[in-house]
Order: C-alpha cells, then structure tokens, then sequence
C-alpha cells in the first residue's frame, strides 16, 4: 500500500474509532434511543479493541483482513442487539459502509497492485456521514 491509501485507511478507522465515545453519552427505559446506543456500545468497543496493533498490520494484510472481519462480526452482533428503529436505521447505515469498506480493503490485500482508491474515499466518506448520524442521535 502506499502512503495515500494507508492513509484513507487510517481516517475511515479513526471514524470508527469516535463511534463508541459517541455512544458512551446514551443511557437509559424499553429500548429508548438511549437504550440502543446503550446495547451498541459494547460490542462497538469490543471490536475496536482489535485496532491496537493497526500500525504493524498495514504492512500484513492477512492479519488486517482478519482485523476487519473480527470487526464487522462485532458490528453485526451490536446492530442484532438494537430495536430501537431510529437508532438501528443509523446503526445500519454505518455497518453497511463499514461492511463496504472492508470489501475494499480484502480487494486491496488480494490485489495491492489494483486497489480502488476511489472505493476507499467513498467508504471513508459514507462511513463518516453514517457516524455522524449515529454522534447526533447518540449525544
């Protein structure tokens, strides 16, 4: 990878790593906004728990790959644990566009030499979008 990629990369983490402070601010009745933020930030720390060691994975992208897959597991699970139908449309739309942006990243560890930079940017900004939604919801 080279520089630039590694650091669209690095931002769309950073995005993901505000997530869980935006859902610290939650608490709360019967699945109430904040209620589901609540259920979310579990799981939502748990996964960014496996971003400790990112700088040496950006070098092995067998380990960032199962990085990201043990992410987008914890995603699933938090997004299961939400019925609160505001949150988990805002909940979705970031799982998606993490889902769509570890896509990317296993089309880049497969191939470096062809990886879509343009995917990465589009990720990174939906990813944001959807965390700013979930930051509004969640505050």
């Amino acid at each position: 990878m080279n520089i630039s990629r590694k650091a669209r990369i690095l931002a769309a983490l950073g995005a993901i790593a505000l997530v869980p402070a935006a859902l610290t601010a939650c608490s709360g009745g019967s699945q109430s906004v904040a209620d589901a933020c609540t259920a979310a930030q579990d799981s939502i720390q748990d996964a960014m728990g496996d971003m400790g060691d990112l700088t040496s994975m950006m070098s092995d992208p067998e380990s960032m790959t199962t990085m990201f897959d043990d992410m987008e597991k914890a995603l699933n699970d938090a997004e299961d644990a939400i019925t609160n139908e505001e949150v988990k449309a805002a909940f979705g739309d970031f799982n998606d566009s993490f889902e769509t942006l570890t896509d990317a990243l296993d089309a880049a560890a497969e191939d470096p030499a062809s990886a879509d930079t343009a995917a990465f940017t589009d990720a990174s900004q939906k990813l944001t979008d959807a965390q700013t939604k979930i930051v509004e919801l969640c505050s």
